[in-house]
């Protein structure tokens, strides 16, 4: 009997999916018992059995070792599907129930960008999980922690495996919550627990877009499947456009696309492995990855085309222009991941989204490494985060500043590195169709930012004088810390050689020699351009008032978030006191409420104080005509 390749496929994922999922439930920070019994089977299985035994503090953890296991498994699968020739597997488990017609069904999708991004995010996490064991060793709740990190691990599976909208909707609101609460981890801190509301906020609204795609879905479909909601190309009809209106609006706000970005750079304030988690290739590729799903339904629809690839590059140059004014490095790598998911979205707006997913799994490696290395750097110099307080790092963290420096050159698009071969794809692909030459241009300015602020945090870290205090923790024996970055990378040099050689198959693309070798002049110019000017650059800047105002509107994100924040707390405030206090308080609440009854009884006594004259012939016509009124009424009657 033949082996049936795609049943091994689906077997293996679904068992990594199981085991990790059983993790949950298992992964205990002390384990003891009494019985002799127990205390083999917990041995054969990797952990040791004592009373004041936690297995975190071991250098060599069973949970870490089990998450490395899974990723070197999940390559099996990817490698399968790749020699198959990239088969689309549906799993259909069961019809849950049918109203009319309407189904509802629990379907899996085990295609060729579910087995590459499972087994990226896979190996990026269990680094991100080994180097945690490193950064809080020291947190009395690190064992809550890890599980969180496993299940927001889960929760984006889901996401990206479901086929059915409902499930697609549970992982997409998992990892939502998640990071609500990883975010806030330190509760003490009160910038914490406004960047975790800020994520929060500014998330549901993202998510009124992806109420109105699935009910969209719904009316038009009759069906939460995938599968029914590819099978419709876009077409020039209002429900249609409306349904990718609402996807375009939930992507911008899971992936902080510019107007829904702040919570992105505020989400710093979590521990740095929650920081690498969320900005590497989970939670912000979501909405990128809701769009790569929904590929067939705007392939051609030109208008939706057209605003992505605007939306991408004015998110793109808004966050390299802002990076390079930010002297926090963590907050410079985190808005480098803004600027990178913008040229995702630029990706998308081309209509490529298989370049999309490309860097979505190369940016995963060296974004996590820069995440890793700068949480080092501040954990080594006393939770210090400005850069200018920083330099000569090479000489006390040398492995650490090795991976920091890689990472800043794969940023930058530095060729054979991983960030180039996705970078130069996106750039080449745009280059080929200048429908919209502006939102192409901007992408490549912001390319070239990408470049000066990838230089200006090597330059600062490592190119200038010590500045930072002469007995700092600076030791780097800690091999959870090593083994993670080394992991990272590794997969930084040789992702992307791998993943456009072997998995994506793409066609040539032929340019010309001058457009060909744009995107890479460019970077290389902004290179030696910001290494021989940077140093000048900040000393001018209190003598040239141009200068000096530039800078303070990109330090200030484009005076964005004052202004949305401003307007959109004045309008509330002005339609508070005009609605509220105005017309209900003081309005009709007033006239129906105690004082209107008050006003009411003064008219009618006032009224009545009228016929009280004393003169008889008042009387006698009051009662006159109140006599005529009966009689007509009673005549009336008969």
């Amino acid at each position: 009997m033949p082996l049936n390749l795609q049943k091994i496929i689906v077997s293996i994922n679904s068992s990594l999916i199981i085991v990790l999922l059983s993790r949950i439930f298992f992964y205990q920070m002390i384990y003891f018992t009494s019985s002799s019994h127990n205390r083999n089977f917990y041995k054969f299985i990797g952990i040791r059995t004592n009373k004041t035994y936690s297995f975190i503090r071991k250098k060599k953890t069973f949970f870490v070792s089990l998450l490395k296991a899974l990723a070197t498994i999940s390559l099996f699968p990817l490698l399968l599907s790749i020699s198959l020739g990239s088969p689309d597997i549906v799993i259909k488990l069961r019809n849950w129930f049918s109203i009319n017609s309407f189904s509802f069904n629990f379907e899996l999708h085990y295609d060729l960008k579910f087995n590459l991004f499972f087994f990226t995010a896979l190996a990026v996490s269990s680094s991100i999980v080994e180097f945690s064991n490193y950064y809080m060793e020291t947190d009395p709740k690190k064992n809550a922690f890890f599980h969180l990190l496993v299940i927001f691990l889960l929760n984006m599976i889901i996401l990206t495996l479901s086929k059915n909208l409902f499930f697609l909707f549970i992982g997409w609101e998992g990892v939502g919550f998640l990071s609500f609460l990883l975010i806030s981890w330190w509760q003490t801190r009160t910038n914490a627990k406004k960047a975790a509301l800020q994520a929060v906020i500014y998330n549901r609204i993202g998510d009124i877009g992806l109420l109105l795609f699935f009910a969209l879905a719904l009316i038009s479909f009759k069906s939460w499947s995938l599968s029914e909601v590819r099978s419709i190309k876009a077409k020039e009809t209002f429900r249609i456009k409306l349904l990718l209106i609402g996807a375009l609006i939930a992507a911008a706000g899971k992936s902080a696309q510019f107007g829904l970005h702040p919570w992105l750079p505020a989400a710093m304030e979590g521990p740095t492995p929650v920081s690498a988690l969320l900005h590497r290739s989970t939670m912000v590729v979501a909405g990128i990855f809701l769009l790569i799903r929904i590929s067939p339904v705007y392939s051609a629809c030109r208008a939706f085309n057209r605003w992505c690839l605007i939306l991408g590059a004015v998110t793109a140059i808004f966050a390299a222009t802002t990076a390079i004014s930010q002297h926090d490095i963590k907050k410079i790598i985190a808005y480098s991941t803004t600027s990178q998911l913008g040229l995702m979205m630029v990706a998308i707006g081309l209509n490529n989204p298989r370049i999309a997913l490309f860097h979505i799994c190369t940016h995963a490696f060296f974004k996590a490494m820069l995440f890793l290395s700068s949480g080092r750097i501040i954990h080594s110099l006393g939770d210090e985060q400005d850069l200018r307080k920083m330099g000569g790092l090479f000489f006390i963290l040398p492995k650490t500043s090795a991976c920091i420096i890689l990472g800043s050159l794969a940023l930058a698009g530095t060729p054979f590195l991983a960030g180039f071969y996705s970078k130069d794809l996106i750039l080449e692909t745009s280059l080929t169709r200048l429908s919209n030459f502006f939102s192409i241009f901007i992408s490549l300015i912001a390319t070239l930012l990408t470049a000066v602020y990838s230089l200006r945090i090597i330059l600062f870290c490592f190119g200038r004088i010590p500045s930072f205090k002469p007995l700092s923790p600076t030791r780097e024996e800690n091999k959870n810390l090593i083994k993670s970055l080394n992991r990272l990378a590794i997969g930084t040099i040789i992702s992307g050689w791998t993943i456009s050689t072997f998995v994506l198959f793409n066609a040539p693309i032929t340019l010309q020699l001058v457009l060909k070798s744009l995107a890479f002049g460019i970077s290389t110019v902004a290179a030696f351009y910001s290494y021989f000017t940077i140093k000048t650059l900040m000393t001018s800047l209190y003598f040239s008032p141009l200068l000096y105002n530039l800078k303070r509107f990109t330090t200030l994100q484009w005076f964005y978030q004052k202004t949305a924040h401003f307007v959109t707390s004045f309008t509330s405030f002005l339609a508070s006191l005009t609605l509220r206090t105005r017309k209900i308080d003081q309005g009709w609440k007033e006239n129906i409420g105690a004082q209107g009854i008050a006003y009411t009884s003064s008219t009618i006594s006032k009224t009545y104080q009228l016929t009280q004259t004393g003169y008889i012939k008042h009387y006698l016509t009051m009662s006159s005509f109140i006599f005529i009124i009966i009689v007509f009424i009673m005549f009336l009657s008969f």
